[in-house]
């Protein structure tokens, strides 16, 4: 989720002044498609372009890229200029701090002027270093390599990892023998993105999951080194078209945990990984509503589940015993508490949780587990995270943490004094002065009065009196969490006086299951009304105005920017919508579409009931464009985007252009080669962010220099 919102904030712009030289912008034809459902009868006359396969499709996206170059050449010089700035403050040369595996260390390695790191390792404690892979050589010209996470053997002489070149969903497996450095004819392809493969104790047998024609993970199979991957047996697969399959290895490598869930409900299987051939064995069966996730210490299993608490409890259950008769519940849930995940130590047991809305972890004393220890950042405002620590004998747990003006900082939690011992801060950007810029945090009243948390970065001197300008971002989906972090590029912003601001509503999972629920299915329109109420609330105590306040959204956040501007398009000067989900009701009609099933306990299945259709065609922003005006918009995607097609914002963009009232800049720029995240080198990437980051300077008429 880190790496998804880091493209969520480094892509915003706004642009509100088109030259008058400008050419005309290109025109959809509209060739009208009949729908039909419950008996409603509607029309969708860009249909045509879901067909990627249509010559007409391409040549009508490479004509709104041209538009957009045209009309945002006048501000290249400027472009230039931030591209410099953001590239100052990429720390060139860098390392990762080791995490302890076996008998070695991993770690990766930056190197200045390349996009990607050497991924590496080295005899623990000390020793030469070997590089695993060089990811810049394994992404070569392409802008869309994305490397799929990675599995090293239980002797550490194999390493399989997941990789794919144009930004899709679908990854190969390689496996290279370290022992020689040589890559195996072994090659698995087609896989699923969810996760990393798993290796069997026996060094021979690797697990991975594979993907139906919607790319849903839906199957997990098993591969013996050697043989044919295209002879692989099935080991799981799961035909609910709403259940998605994962895999993952508990720390101490005994089992392989294969969990299938959607949304709202869960189960588990086990196999040992010393029996690699053996039948999954069922934890608890799927009970609608019901969510669960286990780990093992030395002697037993300790369960996170929501069967008797709404943000979950713990039980504990025998070693040999792992199943739902034999759990005990040792430490009931609490509404002040949401636990977000367990993991376990040979002695200890860490439990990821928010409480009162503050990321931080548990640590729980299997001899003594009604008292769990509690820690967090030492700052407020933090993002919190444990960092990777697969040593199972380990005494220490990695966590991580930032802030809003604190670079990201690796400490080591001792599991048994508590004691937090930093490790590494990642180096502040060259230049970087904490003391021009200042972070507030301030509550917006909802519609039911609900106060809504709404974090902000500022320059030291924003005035208060209306003037000053604020970017707001707004996610609320899947109970993800919208928490503050450090992001250099913002500052090529902030020192032109736009602040930042992050709204945290409904439907994210900031305050626990509840927040979470409060804005999803029936109660989607929640989410939309905390972000006008977010943006009222900036402007009502003159942290910025309506012509200096901008939005921006991403992915299902697009869904956001879409239904907001439909219902109140006078409160903003600019809004971005990036892969945007904005085609809502048309995608959930149609089950032959990537996650569409599995999105069913997110928004619904309009296909089901009349109620749940007309509730998502009431906000769907395809189906709420209406002769108005409208701020200025930039929308981006991605042509090989599996998540949010291309085609949703092309065919947002052409009904918007057909339909609004106003001359503000619409522009629509489509990556033809990358897909939802765009492109993944940390410098390349800085072109785009740089190119919208000049737009937003100009539409608000914020200093140039």
């Amino acid at each position: 989720m880190k790496f998804i919102f880091l493209a969520v904030l480094c892509i915003c712009l706004c642009v509100t002044v088109i030259d008058a030289q400008s050419p005309p912008p290109p025109i959809a034809e509209k060739r009208p498609h009949s729908l039909s459902r419950h008996g409603i009868n509607w029309t969708d006359d860009y249909h045509w372009l879901r067909n990627r396969e249509d010559p007409s499709v391409l040549t009508h996206l490479k004509a709104e890229n041209q538009y957009t170059d045209t009309v945002l050449a006048p501000l290249n010089s400027l472009r230039g200029k931030i591209v410099a700035e953001l590239k100052t403050r990429v720390i060139g040369e860098d390392i990762s701090v080791p995490y302890r595996k076996g008998d070695w260390l991993y770690y990766s390695r930056d190197i200045e002027g390349k996009d990607h790191s050497l991924l590496c390792r080295k005899p623990y404690p000390e020793g030469p270093e070997t590089i695993l892979l060089d990811l810049n050589e394994r992404a070569g010209t392409s802008d869309g390599y994305t490397f799929g996470g990675a599995a090293i053997s239980p002797n550490g002489n194999l390493y399989a990892w997941k990789e794919n070149t144009n930004g899709t969903d679908r990854y190969t497996i390689h496996i290279k023998d370290l022992t020689t450095g040589k890559i195996l004819p072994d090659q698995i392809s087609d896989t699923a993105f969810a996760e990393s493969p798993v290796w069997a104790l026996d060094n021979q047998t690797l697990f991975y999951t594979e993907a139906d024609a919607t790319e849903r993970s839906c199957r997990v199979k098993r591969h013996t080194l050697g043989t044919n991957p295209t002879d692989n047996p099935i080991v799981y697969e799961d035909h609910d078209t709403t259940f998605q399959v994962a895999i993952g290895a508990t720390k101490s490598e005994r089992f392989m945990r294969l969990t299938s869930r959607s949304k709202d409900t869960m189960e588990t299987s086990l196999i040992p990984l010393d029996q690699p051939d053996a039948k999954p064995i069922l934890v608890a069966p799927r009970r609608t509503g019901i969510r669960y996730a286990l780990s093992d210490t030395d002697q037993h299993w300790f369960i996170l589940s929501s069967e008797n608490a709404i943000n979950g409890s713990i039980f504990r259950a025998p070693l040999d015993q792992p199943t739902r008769a034999n759990w005990t519940e040792i430490l009931p849930g609490n509404e002040t508490i949401s636990y977000g995940s367990v993991e376990a130590f040979t002695n200890h047991v860490i439990l990821e949780a928010r409480k009162d809305g503050i990321p931080g972890l548990y640590i729980l004393d299997p001899a003594n587990p009604s008292q769990p220890r509690w820690f967090t950042a030492p700052s407020p405002g933090s993002w919190f995270s444990t960092e990777n620590t697969p040593h199972f004998q380990s005494t220490f747990q990695r966590i991580s943490y930032e802030t809003l003006l604190q670079p990201y900082t690796v400490s080591e939690l001792d599991l048994t004094t508590g004691n937090i011992k930093p490790v590494k801060q990642k180096a502040s950007p060259p230049g970087y002065d904490s003391s021009k810029y200042r972070v507030e945090q301030t509550h917006a009243p909802a519609k039911d009065g609900t106060l809504i948390p709404i974090w902000l970065l500022l320059p030291k001197n924003h005035p208060t009196d209306g003037t000053g300008a604020i970017l707001i971002d707004g996610y609320g989906a899947y109970g993800s969490p919208n928490d503050p972090w450090f992001n250099s590029n913002l500052f090529s912003l902030l020192d032109r006086g736009i602040g930042f601001a992050i709204a945290q509503i409904r439907g994210g999972g900031e305050l626990g299951r509840r927040w979470y629920e409060a804005g999803k299915l029936a109660h989607k329109q929640t989410t939309f009304d905390d972000f006008i109420a977010c943006a009222e609330h900036l402007i009502q105590q003159k942290y910025t105005s309506k012509e200096n306040l901008c939005g921006y959204g991403g992915s299902a956040g697009g869904l956001l920017v879409g239904a907001v501007i439909n219902q109140q398009p006078d409160l903003f000067r600019a809004f971005i919508a990036d892969v945007p989900f904005v085609d809502v009701l048309n995608t959930m009609l149609d089950p032959t579409i990537p996650l569409t099933t599995s999105e069913y306990d997110e928004w619904g299945n309009p296909s089901a009931t009349l109620e749940t259709f007309n509730r998502i065609r009431a906000y769907s922003p395809y189906d709420n464009i209406k002769p108005q005006n409208y701020p200025s918009l930039l929308v981006l995607a991605g042509l090989n985007d599996s998540r949010v097609p291309y085609w949703e914002a092309a065919k947002w963009v052409a009904k918007l252009r057909a339909t609004k009232t106003d001359q503000n800049p619409l522009l629509l720029q489509v990556d033809l080669d990358t897909g939802h995240s765009g492109s993944s080198g940390r410098y390349s990437f800085l072109e785009r962010v740089a190119l919208q980051y000049t737009f937003l300077i100009e539409a608000l008429g914020r200093d140039k220099n």
